[in-house]
């Protein structure tokens, strides 16, 4: 076995942090706040990926790294995506076995025969699918697909994880304070002073953890500048799965 097989099939921009690190920093900062709900929190941590959508904030992940997110079975042209899926990054469907990349469909026919259940008719020579409903729908009735996606992080619970930046902690302890302290205050147990002051400690958070995000490093911004300074185009980067996209571009001119 080559080394390199035993490494993790995941790439992260962040270390991360369970939901009880936030938990703990919010008993230690708000005395008054007694009783936190793990369902609650787990909750208002989706809600903070969904109000940020910063892709710093997501695991680049391939199927088959862990017992919850295994490779994708086909089985009648169908199989269910992983718990933790967000998107599909570029060319990132291939078959296990043979390693042949798949591309998105964007027939019409192809989607009404796979909502209706029925076996496609349509056939192609490059290998294609699509995505609906939670399923992933191939033309081929069986096969193992190896899928390269936009993950939620998750623990090994299923649990969201939090970026363990500190900007980003401590807005996630200010926004989920917030909704408890809205709780306290309708139930007339603070005063409405202490949630203004909450409040504004939550805006005040969010710009900075918003800059955390989406601040590239060194090496991202480089292959961003090679990728388009480019005399001549790179067509079919579709079939590498874009592995040469920040490549790059030599002219040996005048030389042998």
């Amino acid at each position: 076995m080559r080394p390199f097989e035993l490494i993790e099939k995941q790439q992260d921009k962040f270390q991360y942090a369970p939901i009880e690190k936030i938990i703990e920093m919010i008993y230690r900062d708000y005395k008054f706040i007694q009783d936190i709900k793990v369902s609650d929190v787990l909750e208002w941590v989706g809600a903070i990926y969904g109000f940020f959508k910063v892709p710093g904030m997501f695991r680049q992940k391939i199927t088959g790294m862990d017992v919850l997110t295994p490779n994708i079975t086909i089985t009648q042209y169908r199989g269910s995506l992983p718990i933790d899926f967000r998107k599909i990054l570029k060319a990132g469907i291939r078959d296990y076995d043979t390693k042949e990349v798949y591309r998105k469909s964007l027939g019409t026919f192809t989607k009404f025969q796979h909502s209706l259940d029925e076996e496609p008719y349509n056939t192609n020579v490059d290998k294609l699918y699509n995505i609906s409903g939670g399923y992933i729908f191939v033309e081929d009735e069986t096969a193992t697909l190896e899928m390269c996606y936009e993950a939620f992080p998750i623990d090994e619970r299923g649990y969201p994880l939090i970026p363990d930046d500190q900007k980003v902690l401590e807005y996630a302890k200010e926004y989920i304070s917030e909704k408890i302290a809205f709780n306290l205050l309708a139930a007339g147990k603070i005063t409405r002073d202490i949630w203004d002051i909450i409040e504004k400690r939550r805006m005040f958070r969010a710009g900075s953890a918003h800059s955390s995000l989406i601040m590239p490093d060194v090496d991202t911004m480089e292959s961003w500048t090679w990728a388009r300074l480019r005399l001549m185009p790179r067509i079919m980067d579709h079939e590498t799965s874009f592995a040469y996209f920040g490549s790059r571009e030599d002219l040996n001119i005048g030389t042998k």
